[in-house]
């Protein structure tokens, strides 16, 4: 890859906030992932990115491993295969921004729903229904854009865990769909050995970011978590329904 300083330093700062992200609010790996698309644009750039978010999950998975509540992940993991496997075959014959703007319409009308609901009827969010759309388009929307985070954050919030528990089960359906599509993306070419090369390079700073984001979630209420969640979430739909 021919890249300039600039480039390094853009790389640089998206291996930083992946770190952060996983270990702390999410929603701010969005940032990592236009950053990353300016340093390396085109098919290349997913790649990239792919076996650092997996690394920024080993770590999360470490620090939060014992706080995963297995349960919500069994009932969603088939049904992220079946949105990954569409998402792996429809991607060369739909154009990416037909499921950007999908993925974001869909994210959107979650957040309303979340608000709109009141506490003793918000249980709707955990239905057959609505984990099985949540799963699928997570499952399109982690193979086509790197971009589950949001929709599954918005699941999670109505499933009343603490702020650890939230993490931990986060970093565990991220690590394991990550390296689910690992093979998917090999076949796309998206993965190469020069590509991974580059990744190793920045796994100091991952790790670094990792760090903050571990430090800065200590120091959240709930209340102040689930706004970042939630404003870190509208961000990241305005961004695939706008550009």
């Amino acid at each position: 890859m021919d890249l300039t300083t600039l480039d390094y330093g853009y790389i640089a700062l998206a291996a930083l906030l992946v770190g952060f992200t996983k270990t702390s609010v999410g929603g701010v790996g969005i940032l990592a992932v236009l950053l990353m698309a300016l340093a390396i644009p085109g098919k290349a750039s997913p790649g990239v990115l792919l076996p650092m978010l997996i690394v920024a999950d080993i770590f999360a998975v470490v620090y939060y491993r014992r706080h995963c509540q297995w349960g919500i992940l069994l009932r969603l993991f088939p049904l992220v295969a079946v949105g990954v496997l569409i998402g792996y075959f429809a991607v060369s014959i739909i154009p990416v921004g037909v499921f950007q703007l999908a993925i974001g319409g869909i994210i959107l009308a979650m957040l309303v729903l979340e608000l709109g609901l009141p506490k003793h009827k918000q249980t709707l969010m955990g239905g057959w229904v609505v984990t099985g759309i949540v799963g699928i388009f997570a499952g399109i929307a982690t193979m086509v854009a790197n971009a589950a985070g949001p929709i599954f954050g918005i699941y999670l919030l109505q499933m009343g865990l603490n702020k650890k528990e939230f993490v931990g089960t986060r970093s565990w359906f991220f690590l394991i769909v990550n390296l689910f599509k690992v093979p998917f993306s090999l076949n796309l070419g998206l993965i190469t050995s020069e590509s991974l090369q580059l990744n190793f390079m920045f796994v100091p700073t991952i790790f670094i970011g990792a760090v903050l984001g571990k430090l800065v979630l200590g120091y959240l209420n709930m209340e102040a978590f689930k706004w970042l969640i939630r404003a870190a979430v509208i961000v990241a739909a305005l961004h695939l329904i706008l550009f």
